[in-house]
């Protein structure tokens, strides 16, 4: 593919432009916390130099350069200042635009027909920032940099052409095609090339480029980037195509910053082959057809650095990710030692008012029936005291996101010890107990054992005064899954009442009617999510409910011999 110059009359001169959002609050920028003089005469500079550059690349014979980079550290240093600042930085940007323009020799009244459109389109793109609250987010996501673009290499540009076209056309003789178009195109692809890089360094300041100079792969992707653009100018037929490649790459592999600044290196390379013609001119029929060409240089350009933005948005979100995470790992451990320290605490008092209600309890002298009902009341409410708290402190336990050490778990032998821990209650309750076997997984045997205890437990409580509890057991295997289920006979679970069942201290039954610490099945639910499995219950069929808990299962040769 071969390039075509956009127009042969004297080349704009060096006009300020625009640049995508990046600016976070004015007030927290780099840049918003420099001497206002001291900015004032940093952009002055800068953009003289930058404006030279766009001038030298432009004025070449028969060259195709008309790209402005100047535009962009204008927009940069207004979008980060509050507008008391902006007469000064405005009054800058119009110095350096004669400063620049008197170095090639032109009149003063040449130069000055350029100020009126550069200083529009520099105060509309900032504005338009400003307004949008894109100088407080800054370049944040890839979104983010899309429509701040689309204020800056478009907008402001149209406007500042159409503005031109007015004040300079008549002054140069140009018109639509030989004025307004190539000054529309070349500050649509400036803004493209320098404001994401610019808005960054007026957001950070300059600690972003003291990271790439010691970056080795920001070096050689550099060299890389600007022997890609040369080599696709002079050999190659299709060279807006190639040049993309390593700018991707440095997306991927470098800071947002060394993306941004590859894109202008590349933009300025590529600036340079069109302006001294290393490109051979395509066959164009009409001047307007260079449009062409500056859509291939903005496709070119743009994918890099939304893909750098992008990445760079992720990044971000990761370390924020990760610093809640290890937050909430210290607050959760802290809320462990509490309730650790708590249960402790407490537990002492309590054994204490056990030990001695006991003694009282079994005195030789025997206590009135008020009396002993009231010690039986008491010794009751120590037992349920310390379920809770052993309930708390295991369930504490189980919220640590800790690998467990798995082996082989016989779940017939886990019930038969469960059945041993709730032996008086059993029998107490008259409870009728039948099991099929149940096999054998892969888990932690004193949380399997727990579950199961639980959902016993659970299945004895939940009966109707009078009744004795019938609780079966059974498991069968689905697929890579072993599907445990516990049958009971009791009052049933209304199905609204199923999803809050689960979670901690939901009591569907007031305490005085069934007893219990709230926590029972939360814990089901805990041992199963760190087993990799789940729990659920469904009414059973003649009344009751049926709880089914599904584990990871690795089969043997004794799973299959059942």
């Amino acid at each position: 593919m071969s390039l075509a110059p956009p127009f042969s009359a004297p080349a704009r001169h060096a006009r300020p432009g625009m640049g995508p959002g990046p600016a976070p609050t004015a007030a927290g920028s780099w840049l918003a916390r420099q001497p206002l003089g001291l900015t004032a005469l940093g952009l002055g500079l800068a953009y003289a130099g930058a404006a030279v550059l766009s001038l030298h690349l432009s004025r070449q014979p028969g060259s195709v350069a008309s790209i402005w980079y100047a535009n962009a550290l204008a927009v940069a240093a207004l979008a980060h200042r509050p507008w008391r600042d902006w007469p000064a930085l405005l009054a800058a940007v119009l110095m350096a635009i004669a400063a620049a323009n008197g170095l090639w020799g032109d009149q003063w009244w040449l130069a000055l027909s350029f100020t009126p459109a550069n200083l529009v389109e520099v105060a509309l793109a900032a504005a338009a920032l400003r307004r949008a609250g894109l100088h407080r987010r800054g370049i944040d996501s890839a979104a983010t940099l899309g429509g701040a673009l689309g204020l800056a290499a478009l907008l402001a540009p149209l406007t500042s052409a159409t503005v031109a076209l007015v004040t300079v056309g008549p002054v140069i003789g140009q018109g639509f095609t030989g004025l307004w178009l190539p000054w529309l195109e070349g500050s649509a692809i400036g803004a493209l090339s320098t404001l994401p890089l610019a808005l960054l360094l007026a957001q950070e300041g300059p600690q972003p480029l003291r990271v790439l100079a010691g970056h080795v792969g920001a070096w050689a992707l550099l060299c890389a980037s600007i022997g890609a653009t040369l080599l696709a100018a002079t050999s190659l037929p299709y060279p807006m195509v190639f040049l993309t490649l390593p700018l991707i790459a440095a997306a991927v592999v470098l800071p947002l910053a060394g993306a941004c600044l590859l894109t202008l290196a590349v933009s300025i390379t590529l600036a340079a082959a069109l302006g001294t013609g290393l490109l051979p001119a395509p066959p164009l029929s009409a001047a307007w057809q260079q449009v062409f060409i500056y859509v291939a240089m903005a496709a070119a350009l743009l994918p890099g650095q939304l893909l750098g933005t992008t990445l760079h948005e992720l990044r971000r979100s990761r370390e924020h990710l990760a610093q809640q995470s290890d937050a909430l790992k210290r607050a959760n451990d802290g809320l462990e030692q509490f309730v650790h320290f708590s249960a402790h605490d407490l537990r002492e008092p309590l054994n204490t008012i056990a030990a001695f209600g006991s003694l009282l309890r079994d005195e030789s002298q025997p206590l009135d029936a008020t009396a002993r009902h009231h010690l039986e009341l008491m010794l009751r409410g120590t037992d349920r005291m310390r379920t809770l708290l052993d309930d708390m402190l295991t369930f504490a336990r189980m919220q640590q996101d800790q690998p467990l050490a798995l082996q082989r778990v016989d779940l017939d032998l886990a019930l038969q010890s469960a059945r041993e821990a709730l032996a008086q209650q059993i029998q107490q309750s008259g409870a009728q107990i039948t099991s099929t076997p149940l096999g054998q997984v892969d888990g932690h045997p004193a949380m399997l054992q727990v579950l199961l205890q639980n959902l016993l437990s659970n299945a004895l409580k939940f009966v109707e005064p009078g009744r004795s509890p019938q609780v079966e057991f059974s498991a069968h295997r689905d697929g890579s899954a072993l599907v445990l289920q516990v049958r009971d006979h009791g009052i049933g679970i209304a199905p609204d009442d199923a999803a809050r069942l689960f979670k901690p201290f939901q009591r569907l039954h007031p305490r005085r009617r069934f007893d219990g610490s709230g926590l029972g099945l939360a814990l089901c639910r805990r041992i199963a999510e760190v087993h990799g499995g789940e729990i659920g219950v469904t009414p059973a069929e003649g009344g009751g409910s049926c709880f089914t808990v599904r584990l990871p299962h690795r089969a043997t040769g004794a799973d299959a011999g059942r």
